[in-house]
């Protein structure tokens, strides 16, 4: 059964990617690090800059495109960011470096709601170092990423690999919830009794929106919801929100 309280809100709450800096490889590079780990963003990925402008031998080039990508990213920079991640991608044979920068990737797509794109760069990650145990974040932003894109059954390996690797985290309770759903639907309301509920609906068909009554209860509490529609992908979901607003301004989206 669909969770009504489950909004997506919470999937888009942080973008810092949590990945940690790579050993930097020249004293240049370690002052720009250490100012990143001081929290002078700006100093760090001017420094980055530098770097890269002065590395002819291009040994070390990766690294210096990584702190400039973090750097960004922490000033909200996201396109240089992303376009810097890229630059380490390319210019680097590590896999952690690689696997960390994807990661990063996925979080600046996923809260842009590109999410075909995150579930890329998220799988990209795994693959490419599979020897780093798996974010639980992560795995929860790609299961998540799939559903939205409308891949739920594929959503459910990450989810079940959640689940298992991270039993006791929030992320894993979220993930059970998610593991029962299949599409996503309109919610336009949450009533304490069916008459009130069901009073919301008739109000509804008058206006020519189609909707229904669904039971809930949470903690003994039982709650009627008032949905309607059944969405594939998220973006469909979100075109007939946007559809349904004028008639009903408090309509939401719920798996």
């Amino acid at each position: 059964m669909r969770k009504w309280m489950f909004g997506l809100g919470v999937f888009a709450a942080t973008l810092i990617s949590g990945c940690a800096a790579p050993p930097p490889a020249t004293s240049s590079l370690a002052s720009g690090y250490q100012a990143y780990q001081q929290g002078q963003f700006m100093t760090a990925e001017n420094t980055a800059r530098a770097f890269i402008a002065s590395d002819t031998s291009g040994q070390n080039l990766a690294e210096g495109y990584y702190l400039a990508a973090i750097s960004e990213e922490h000033q909200d920079e996201l396109a240089l960011a992303a376009r810097d991640y890229l630059s380490a991608i390319d210019h680097s044979q590590r896999a952690d470096l690689q696997g960390k920068s994807y990661k990063a990737l996925g979080d600046i797509d996923f809260i842009q709601a590109r999410y075909n794109r995150a579930a890329t760069d998220y799988k990209n990650s795994l693959s490419i170092d599979p020897s780093a145990r798996p974010d639980k974040r992560m795995l929860y932003r790609l299961g998540v990423a799939l559903e939205n894109s409308g891949h739920w059954n594929a959503a459910r390996q990450y989810l079940d690999q959640l689940i298992a690797s991270f039993p006791n985290s929030q992320f894993s309770k979220n993930a059970l919830q998610r593991l029962s759903m299949n599409h996503f639907s309109l919610q336009f309301g949450a009533w304490n009794n069916a008459p009130a509920a069901w009073k919301q609906v008739a109000v509804l068909k008058s206006q020519g929106v189609g909707a229904f009554v669904l039971p809930h209860t949470i903690a003994g509490h039982t709650l009627f919801l008032v949905q309607g529609g059944v969405y594939m992908t998220y973006s469909a979901a979100m075109a007939a929100r946007s559809a349904a607003a004028g008639k009903a301004p408090q309509v939401i989206v719920v798996p």
